[in-house]
């Protein structure tokens, strides 16, 4: 079995205040090829910052507050394997009032918590508060823009773009680099 290492940059001088509470990364759901490119060209149009820190993708856990570990990586393993693959439905758009914003409204609800609570239940989130349970699952469009453009935004872009089902099979470590952008260095599947 190949042992997990990863790198965490130690240049962070280039870093905003907010990005360092991502130093070691997190754990994400990303879609694949075909869903990924149509949506990673919507953010590069509607909000090129954030595309310029991470591809198309659904939050799933808290930043981590340590290196992960490979001890780590096999109990994520485990808990994980008692989480049955689904499909996930993106669409409609919407937006997060009062907050600026336009992203997909994520489907089924109920599996993705399903999985993030197994994910959180692991000794690596312990410490970790689970500060934003409360927010829908999504995947964000354009998230730094003003609140008098995510109207326009959503106007624009509602009924216009592509809306569909994509399988979760597996979530993606992926960790933030010196320029802070989010690298993949760790996929890691669902179910026994």
């Amino acid at each position: 079995m190949e042992v997990f290492t990863v790198e965490y940059t130690n240049e962070t001088s280039g870093w905003e205040e907010w990005q360092f509470e991502y130093r070691f990364g997190a754990f994400y759901i990303f879609p694949p090829t075909g869903v990924m490119e149509a949506v990673d060209a919507l953010r590069e149009t509607y909000d090129p910052q954030s595309a310029a820190i991470c591809r198309a993708h659904i939050s799933l856990s808290e930043p981590l507050q340590a290196p992960l570990s490979e001890e780590k990586i096999q109990e994520i393993r485990r808990a994980l394997s008692a989480v049955q693959p689904f499909e996930i439905q993106y669409g409609p758009l919407r937006s997060f009032p009062p907050h600026p914003g336009v992203c997909y409204s994520i489907a089924p609800e109920a599996a993705f918590r399903r999985l993030r609570r197994a994910l959180h239940a692991t000794s690596v989130f312990a410490a970790i508060p689970l500060k934003r349970e409360s927010v829908a699952p999504h995947m964000t469009i354009a998230e730094f823009i003003s609140l008098e453009r995510t109207d326009e935004l959503l106007q624009e872009l509602s009924g216009k773009v592509a809306e569909g089902i994509f399988p979760c099979d597996s979530i993606v470590y992926a960790v933030p680099n010196s320029d802070f952008y989010f690298e993949r260095v760790l996929e890691i599947p669902l179910g026994g």
